[in-house]
């Protein structure tokens, strides 16, 4: 977001196109979790692209925050949201978290270059080599793991809830057993799968 007193830099990151990505995703999700018929089975898939997603978000989204932070603080680039797929506000949050650990806090005022590297320099930040290069993976990965995450609880809650009527009557803790999650997610898949039901 441009800021009079700030130079910014003319470096373009590369932006995926993360709606595609996001439609392809969820034809594939659907194409593979679609073609189990078993609720059993479809239950059991859908927890295990969740556990995988929720890996990859795990191993590449540290990474991908700090490609962001140091882009920004060390370079004032602009457009790294887009270039992220990620909405302004989580844009700010990653920046907050990345330099306070808390995405809700609020990122002090900069009114000049030096004012946000000095901000880096005291939160410990470190400048990010090639973060040009290594942030439109980093994004891309986190985007499709998080996009199909989402086409996975979709089903995941469907399936659910089929399993515990008739004519399979299963309990919380068996679904749960079963798709090897807590019960409490099963309670949240279920409840969520009955209001969109009541919809």
């Amino acid at each position: 977001m441009p800021k009079a007193g700030i130079t910014y830099s003319k470096k373009h990151i590369e932006k995926s196109n993360f709606a595609e990505i996001r439609k392809q995703v969820e034809s594939d999700v659907k194409e593979e979790l679609g073609a189990i018929t078993r609720p059993d089975d479809r239950v059991e898939r859908a927890a295990n692209i969740i556990r995988q997603a929720d890996a990859e978000i795990a191993l590449h989204a540290e990474d991908r925050d700090k490609a962001v932070a140091s882009l920004w603080f060390y370079e004032q680039v602009l457009g790294l949201a887009a270039a992220t797929g990620v909405a302004q506000n989580a844009y700010r949050e990653i920046l907050s978290k990345v330099l306070y650990g808390d995405p809700k806090q609020a990122s002090p005022a900069a009114a000049s270059n030096e004012e946000l590297v000095q901000i880096a320099k005291d939160a410990g930040l470190k400048r990010v080599d090639d973060a040009d290069e290594k942030l439109p993976e980093l994004a891309r990965i986190v985007f499709t793991a998080r996009a199909r995450r989402a086409a996975a609880v979709v089903f995941m809650r469907k399936a659910a809830l089929a399993l515990s009527q008739e004519p399979y009557g299963w309990s919380v803790e068996k679904i749960a057993e079963h798709a090897g999650v807590g019960t409490k997610l099963i309670y949240q898949q279920q409840r969520t799968a009955r209001l969109n039901n009541e919809r």
